[in-house]
């Protein structure tokens, strides 16, 4: 064998390797710019995403601060029917007394009329 095509092939090998090595390192510069720019992104999206979350967090402590005052509303409510349940109490005894006045008076009334002839 001839060691001049043996020379020639292996520096033509070696000019492909030289090429591959050139396209992979501007593979790999590619590759760390676009994780670059989706680091920035994600970044970016994650800034958003923290702030919305913030607007979220404060919507809900608006709305926890609006149930507890609909909760006191409900206690005065629930106080006040107490207070109406005391009063309808009272009326029924008043009532029950005024019948039991009525009725006994009635009777009364009916055995002093049999009675008196």
């Amino acid at each position: 064998m001839n060691p001049q095509p043996l020379k020639a092939r292996l520096a033509h090998l070696e000019g492909a390797f030289v090429q591959v090595g050139e396209r992979l390192n501007s593979i790999g510069h590619r590759l760390d710019t676009i994780e670059q720019v989706m680091q920035s992104r994600f970044g970016q999206l994650e800034q958003v995403l923290v702030s919305r979350f913030a607007l979220v967090d404060q919507r809900f402590g608006a709305m926890d601060q609006r149930f507890a005052t609909i909760d006191q509303r409900f206690v005065r409510i629930d106080q006040r029917f107490v207070t109406i349940d005391q009063r309808f109490a009272t009326i029924d005894q008043r009532f029950n007394w005024l019948i039991g006045l009525v009725v006994g008076t009635w009777i009364t009334t009916i055995l002093t009329i049999l009675f008196h002839h």
